[in-house]
């Protein structure tokens, strides 16, 4: 049997979805400290596999991807390894969708082979391979669900409108946002103008009916299994009613503080009726940067060049489902800063994401350009690029957390199993067996907390700003013997404390 070696022969999809289970493989043998919020999906694991799945959506409203991590350390994993794994599979599906929509743009073999190389390196992207976090969920199954839309405008097909369906009721179980898509992309479908206007309408209908039917029919399969979603509902709308309840405006007190801070004394008698704006202003400029921070400095570049010159353009087919996606996505955020005042990059991913399709057309349209005019420089030039790039995102600049590990050890060997500990770190917390609820963990101490604890007691603290301030108050730092620094007095970022009557001298 002949094996044919061609790469040029196979679908660069799963060539590309090969690679980024290798990459994923790496990170899985390679795996660091775990991320804060891995542990919140670690104890929802535990809880699924000892309660069962209703009692892991008691504890945490999405469990979703919990439930996966706690089906695949069933195989022998540990937790955090089968959270790779999850994360590994998400990744292959949102290459392998990703691809597919750049072939809706295009079907160029040299367009994938770019379009691949650029999402498998694309380093913003590639940052959060390592980390766990459902996001990861959210972004594969909305651009999945993304690319049924555009199989279902080409061909009518229900199969492909199930798909998209299923995709998003899935996604929303990762992130809410979901439902948005889900509620107003289809919209896209009547601007096609491959089909008359009857049809564009009878299509929408059609796709609508299969997203109420589905919806339905996952509502009453949650209600048979147990779990209550208009509870589910509440206690995600209970985290952020804070934010609605509050006051979207400021009075006359706030306004003045506010002025006095932002403007001089005499200037803020003039400036301050404008705050809101102002507040606005800024609001709109925290998103800006959240967006230029997840499109990242190298591929900001090769959009900035396409801009001028005249490149970011898709054909209309393809253009107006991810102009749906990006203005839905835009409204999300914006609307999400609006309200809770705060925003991550890793929010702003997805339209990320939909901006680095446009990266490979204008990559080929300049190899196109240089093999034209025989400037090979420009060659080396990309391939320089995209080096560039993939170092960025497979090999870690910052700081190495190894004296986490060494504290967790110094911790394991000098206290015995009955001993009690206080920490601020997830993985000390986690590691050292000492904390029960180690994923309710808080980033910074409280003067409660070391107070009530008992003499004897061992705290290892972690010394974020707020929680070195609190050590040394007086009315703390009696109360502390130092037993040892990590990793070093000099730099120290771990401190363990033995807890006493008084200050000891060490």
């Amino acid at each position: 049997m002949k094996i044919n070696l061609d790469w040029r022969q196979h679908d660069i999809r799963w060539i590309a979805v090969a690679a980024s289970l290798v990459l994923s493989i790496f990170t899985l043998l390679l795996q660091e400290i775990p991320n804060s919020d891995a542990y919140t999906y670690a104890r929802t694991a535990e809880i699924f596999l000892t309660d069962g799945i209703v009692a892991a959506y008691q504890h945490y409203s999405w469990a979703t991807y919990s439930i996966l991590i706690g089906l695949v350390s069933v195989t022998g994993l540990d937790v955090f390894s089968a959270g790779l794994f999850v994360n590994a599979m998400f990744y292959a599906i949102l290459v392998y969708a990703f691809l597919s929509i750049v072939k809706e743009i295009n079907d160029s073999e040299p367009l994938l082979a770019i379009a691949a190389v650029c999402i498998l390196v694309y380093p913003q992207l590639n940052e959060y391979r390592d980390l766990l976090i459902r996001d990861i969920g959210f972004w594969a199954l909305s651009l999945a669900a993304l690319w049924q839309l555009l199989l279902y405008a080409k061909t009518q097909s229900t199969h492909s409108a199930v798909i998209f369906c299923a995709c998003l009721l899935l996604a929303a179980s990762f992130r809410a946002e979901a439902l948005a898509y889900l509620a107003f992309s289809p919209l896209a479908l009547l601007f096609d103008m491959r089909l008359e206007d009857v049809a564009r309408k009878a299509l929408l209908v059609k796709m609508y009916a299969i997203v109420i039917s589905l919806s339905i029919g996952l509502l009453l399969f949650l209600a048979l299994m147990g779990l209550n979603v208009a509870q589910l509902f509440m206690n995600f709308a209970s985290i952020y009613e804070p934010f609605f309840s509050g006051n979207f405006t400021v009075n006359d007190e706030e306004r003045a503080l506010l002025g006095s801070l932002l403007f001089t004394e005499y200037a803020s008698i003039f400036s301050r009726e404008y705050i809101e704006v102002f507040l606005l202003a800024g609001m709109i400029s925290i998103l800006l940067a959240n967006l230029l921070a997840g499109v990242g400095g190298p591929y900001l570049i090769i959009l900035t060049i396409g801009l001028f010159k005249n490149r970011l353009r898709l054909n209309r087919e393809v253009a107006i489902p991810v102009a749906f996606y990006l203005c839905i996505n835009f409204l999300i955020l914006l609307s999400f800063i609006i309200v809770t005042r705060y925003l991550s990059s890793r929010y702003a991913m997805l339209m990320c994401i939909l901006l680095v399709l446009f990266v490979p057309s204008i990559v080929l349209h300049l190899l196109d350009s240089a093999r034209i005019s025989g400037r090979k420089s420009i060659v080396y030039i990309v391939a320089i690029f995209f080096s560039y790039c993939a170092i960025d995102s497979y090999y870690s600049f910052g700081e190495s957390k190894f004296y986490v590990r060494e504290s967790i050890q110094w911790i394991a060997q000098n206290t015995d199993g009955s001993s009690k500990l206080v920490t601020n770190n997830h993985a000390i917390a986690y590691f050292s067996g000492k904390v029960e609820d180690y994923d309710l963990v808080q980033r910074n101490l409280t003067e409660e907390e070391i107070l009530s604890s008992e003499v004897g007691n061992m705290i290892a603290a972690e010394l974020t700003f707020e929680t070195k301030n609190l050590l040394e108050k007086n009315t703390i730092v009696d109360k502390l013997k130092v037993l040892a620094y990590f990793p070093d007095i000099e730099t120290k970022r771990i401190v363990i404390f033995e807890r006493v009557d008084s200050r000891t001298s060490e």
